[in-house]
């Protein structure tokens, strides 16, 4: 269907985008290289049709990497939990695919083209970029016809959720009292004890440690590690060695005007003498020569313009309005009208002007905004070349980089001095820390497997990143062992500390709660605040949540509340506020919340339906 895009990215129809959305209905990412259960291995059979662990490990890497986050434990990935929720996920929208096959939802060519008309993913500037396109498509390691039938896929599974939100429907009445109670306020005080003076009072003995040791031991085996060198062919890495002319710059800076254009908008307005492209040039000369006598009468008195252009202007809208086009901004007329009025100073009338249309005799009326020039965009678009070329020979090179490391598989020296690149050393690293490091499972695993280790050659070059090839070897291998208590000391002292200050804050500011219902103690409180659950002045969601949760039925009421982040806060609830919300924008606002919520609801049970009547087969085996 987007051929034409591809192949004419000039004509019209090459202004045409694609939006890639990313729901449980369509997942994609990086491949990962698989191991020698193949390619053909299935982890899911839903009714039959089967989720092989290509599709499996793509999403796995997908969500983790969306996921990112620095301060997260890496354990999480490789949880039951969730890996479970990457297949549950792929489970649901095999499930939703095969109802649209059943129920005959289809999207055609038509509505894919509407759909995609004007969304902003592709674009630069904006205007459809086909690098841009092209850029995004390698990304995901998908081809162009991959990547338009996920949007058509997705599209039709559009059209079951919008049937599924028909359903929903939240009376008035139903609204009001839940918008009451969400905008309910409470008045408070806080009283705030600190973790930090609870571990100095901790101080665990050698014997405790030794004890802790002894009886956790399995607790201190260090993993297998290796040493690895290895090298990184990047577009970063290109960049530097990459060469931009100012001539280059400023090329590209008058082909793509349009693209720069600021905040700047002119005023103009023309008289159009038309000619048509059949007319003869003995026709199209008399046209000329009529529009160059008036350019000559109006050089003599300008204030003719106005009148001029009512008589003669075969632009019949504006010459209702003296020839007025209004203000416009770069890239809004033919090119060679739009060259010449942002060159044109105001109240100037220009030479004829030739376009398509006819030929043009234009008054710059008024400029408003700043104009972008050259200089002020010649280092961003000197950047941006820098970059198109990095990437480009970054593209050109990637599968002879990889062959030369494959070819050469003896050490990394040969593909670091072809390619000007810096042999770099690890530490030890168990296959969690080149996990962290690397960010890339594929590549935690290459060098972890038992040929990388006994063999010592170089690992194909795997994209860890988009646009960051990486190659390693590994040089040296320790198994796993025990640790000693000495290496674990400090780590075990850490954690009885942490742990046994905890437990003593919290022992103790329970204690506090109940004194303080009973009042056998008094405390000075520290924070008296008016809150609700839009305004929580500051205060973090637990404990907001903790707050909202409390038995007003008998005030004073409090309560404790331990935050994990090394505080514990004594609550005193001293007031309920209840006012009637007659806000109409609040109403609404909670109103589309709560239909949200109620969709959102209905679509799950509408996936545990199909479920519960699909032969579902999970391979735990290879799963796990």
């Amino acid at each position: 269907m987007l051929e034409a895009i591809r192949n004419n990215k000039d004509s019209k129809l090459a202004k045409i985008i694609l939006a890639i959305i990313i729901v449980p209905f369509a997942l994609f990412g990086i491949d990962s290289y698989l191991s020698s259960l193949g390619t053909n291995a299935y982890v899911a059979k839903v009714n039959g049709k089967e989720i092989s662990l290509q599709q499996y490990q793509r999403n796995f890497s997908t969500i983790r990497e969306q996921m990112a986050d620095p301060n997260a434990d890496p354990a999480i990935f490789d949880s039951p939990e969730f890996k479970n929720a990457v297949l549950e996920n792929l489970i649901s929208a095999e499930l939703v695919n095969q109802a649209i096959n059943e129920f005959g939802f289809a999207i055609s060519d038509q509505q894919l083209r509407d759909y995609i008309v004007g969304m902003p993913d592709f674009q630069i500037g904006g205007k459809f970029s086909q690098e841009r396109y092209d850029e995004i498509v390698r990304y995901n390691n998908i081809s162009p016809k991959q990547l338009e039938e996920k949007i058509r896929a997705d599209l039709a599974g559009q059209q079951i959720r919008d049937s599924l939100k028909n359903l929903v429907y939240v009376p008035n009445e139903e609204i009001q009292p839940l918008v009451d109670l969400a905008y309910q306020k409470r008045d408070i005080n806080l009283y705030e004890i600190y973790l930090d003076d609870y571990e100095e009072k901790i101080k665990p003995t050698d014997k405790e440690l030794q004890s802790f040791y002894e009886e956790n031991q399995s607790s201190f085996i260090r993993p297998d590690q290796v040493k690895i060198n290895f090298i990184i062919y990047s577009v970063a890495g290109l960049v530097p060695k990459t060469k931009v002319s100012d001539s280059e710059a400023k090329e590209f800076y008058e082909a793509n005007k349009d693209l720069y254009q600021g905040d700047q908008q002119r005023r103009a307005k023309h008289i159009l003498f038309s000619f048509k492209s059949e007319m003869t040039e003995n026709e199209k000369q008399q046209i000329k020569e009529k529009a160059l006598s008036t350019l000559n009468d109006l050089k003599k008195n300008p204030k003719l313009f106005d009148t001029k252009a009512k008589e003669l202007s075969q632009d019949p809208e504006s010459a209702k309005r003296g020839g007025d086009l209004g203000f416009f901004s770069r890239g809004a007329m033919v090119k060679p009208f739009e060259d010449k009025v942002f060159t044109m100073k105001k109240n100037q009338i220009s030479d004829l002007v030739e376009t398509n249309f006819g030929y043009h005799i234009i008054m710059l009326t008024d400029i408003k905004g700043e104009e972008v020039t050259f200089e002020s965009v010649q280092a961003q678009i000197k950047g941006e070349l820098l970059y198109g070329k990095a990437l480009e020979e970054y593209a050109t090179n990637a599968e002879e980089f990889n062959n030369t490391v494959y070819e050469n598989s003896a050490d990394l020296k040969l593909a670091a001095e072809k390619y000007g690149l810096e042999i770099q050393s690890s530490e030890w690293l168990s296959i969690e820390d080149a996990r962290r490091f690397f960010n890339n499972d594929a590549f935690a695993n290459s060098i972890f497997s038992q040929d990388s280790i006994d063999g010592k050659r170089n690992i194909p070059a795997l994209e860890v990143s988009p646009n960051n090839l990486v190659s390693a070897r590994v040089v040296d291998f320790r198994a796993s062992d025990q640790e000693s208590f000495d290496n674990v000391k400090d780590k075990i002292k850490t954690f009885l500390i942490k742990r046994d200050s905890q437990k003593l804050i919290i022992e103790e500011g329970n204690q506090l709660v109940e004194d303080l219902k009973s009042a056998k103690t008094k405390v000075e409180w520290i924070d008296k605040l008016t809150l609700d659950r839009v305004d929580k002045q500051g205060l973090s969601d637990p404990l907001v949540n903790k707050i909202f949760q409390i038995n007003a039925s008998s005030l004073p009421a409090y309560e404790g509340f331990y935050d994990t982040q090394g505080q514990y806060y004594v609550i005193k609830l001293n007031k309920v506020i209840d006012e009637k919300v007659d806000d109409e924008l609040s109403v609404d606002l909670y109103r589309d919340e709560y239909e949200k919520a109620i969709k959102e609801a209905v679509q799950a049970a509408y996936i545990d339906d199909l479920r519960s009547e699909a032969e579902i087969k999970i391979n735990s085996k290879l799963l796990n």
